[in-house]
C-alpha cells in the first residue's frame, strides 16, 4: 500500500479497526456510542468510506485494548494527509502486495452487484477450501501451513456475501471461460468437488453462472471472436456507481476513468452474448463433474 494514498489508507484503517473491535468481542453499537457517532457513521468508518480523526482513533484503540504495533499502524493510517483538490477521474491506484487485496475485500463486501469474467481459475467466491488451498499453496510456496490456512479461511469468509441477510446478498454473475473447468487445480478429486460446489452455488437465486464455450455460437457482430485477454470484475456500489477491478501477479489496479469502465462493461456484455445460458452452463459443468470422478 502506498503510504501517501489517502483512499487506500482510509480503507485499510477501516479494516483494521473492525478487526480490532471484533477481536475485543465488542459490537459496533458499543464502539459507536463510545465515540459518540451514529450507527451509519460507524459503518462508514469501518468500510473505509468516512475519515476518522487520529484523536478518535486513539479513543477506539484504548477501548479495544490494541497492541502497540496495531496502535502505531492505525495512527499511521489515520495520519495520511487528504488531498486538497478533487482527485482526477483519470487516476488509478496501484496497491503493492501483500496489502493490495484489502481494498478489494471492502469493495466486494459493499457491492450490491458483482460481474466477473474469469479465464483461468474458478473465482474465489465460488471456491471450495481444498481448491483454494491448492491455489494459495502454489502461489506462496514458502508459506507455512498456518499462514496458508488463514488465507483459506479469509477466502471462505468472503463467500458470506452470497447468503447474508443484512444487507441483502450481492447479486453476482460470473462468466467462466470453459478453460476454467478443464484447468486442473490439485487433482481430479478436488476438481470434482469444486465443480459440484459450483453447481450448488449456481442454484442460489442471486447467483448466475455462465460458461463461455470453446466453440461459441456465431453472432452478427462476431462477438464469438472477441478476446477479453484477462479477468476483470465490475462492482456496483450503492451511492458510488460502478468500479472496475483489475489484478495481475504483482498487485491490483482500480481505473477511475469513466471511459475505461464503460469499455470493460461493454466487453462484459459481448462475452455474455456468446456465453451459454445458465441451464446449458450447468449441464456442461455437470458433465465434467462425472469425468473427474
Amino acid at each position: 500500500m502506498s503510504v501517501d494514498d489517502p483512499v487506500v489508507a482510509q480503507i485499510q484503517l477501516g479494516i483494521l479497526l473492525r478487526e480490532l473491535r471484533e477481536g475485543a468481542d465488542l459490537t459496533a453499537d458499543v464502539a459507536r456510542r463510545h465515540i459518540e457517532v451514529s450507527s451509519a457513521s460507524m459503518s462508514r468508518i469501518e468500510n473505509g468510506k468516512q475519515a476518522i480523526q487520529p484523536e478518535t482513533v486513539t479513543v477506539l484503540l484504548d477501548l479495544y485494548g490494541a497492541s502497540d504495533a496495531d496502535s502505531a499502524e492505525a495512527l499511521r493510517l489515520a495520519s495520511v494527509p487528504k488531498p486538497r483538490g478533487r482527485r482526477r477521474r483519470s487516476a488509478s491506484y496501484r496497491d503493492a502486495a501483500p496489502n493490495w487485496f484489502t481494498r478489494y475485500l471492502v469493495l466486494e463486501a459493499e457491492a450490491s452487484e458483482i460481474a466477473v469474467y474469469e479465464n483461468e481459475p474458478i473465482p474465489g467466491l465460488f471456491q471450495t477450501a481444498d481448491y483454494a488451498r491448492a491455489i494459495l499453496q502454489a502461489g506462496a510456496p514458502l508459506a507455512g501451513a498456518q499462514e496458508v490456512g488463514k488465507r483459506v479461511d479469509l477466502r471462505m469468509g468472503r463467500q458470506r456475501i452470497l447468503t447474508r441477510t443484512d444487507p441483502p446478498p450481492a447479486q453476482v454473475e460470473v462468466i467462466l471461460h470453459e478453460a476454467t473447468l478443464h484447468r486442473v487445480i490439485g487433482d481430479d478429486t478436488i476438481m470434482a468437488a469444486q465443480l459440484k460446489h459450483l453447481l450448488d452455488v449456481s442454484e442460489l437465486p442471486n447467483v448466475t453462472v455462465r460458461v463461455l464455450p470453446f466453440r461459441p455460437r456465431p453472432t452478427p457482430n462476431h462477438d464469438e471472436s472477441f478476446i477479453a485477454g484477462a479477468r476483470f470484475v465490475l462492482l456496483k456500489l450503492p451511492d458510488r456507481g460502478t468500479m472496475l477491478y483489475l489484478d495481475d501477479f504483482g498487485g491490483a489496479t482500480y481505473p477511475e476513468d469513466l471511459k475505461v469502465i464503460q469499455e470493460y462493461a461493454a466487453a462484459y456484455q459481448r462475452l455474455r452474448i456468446v456465453a451459454e445460458d445458465p441451464d446449458a452452463s450447468r449441464k456442461l459443468i455437470a458433465k465434467l463433474v462425472k469425468q473427474y470422478r
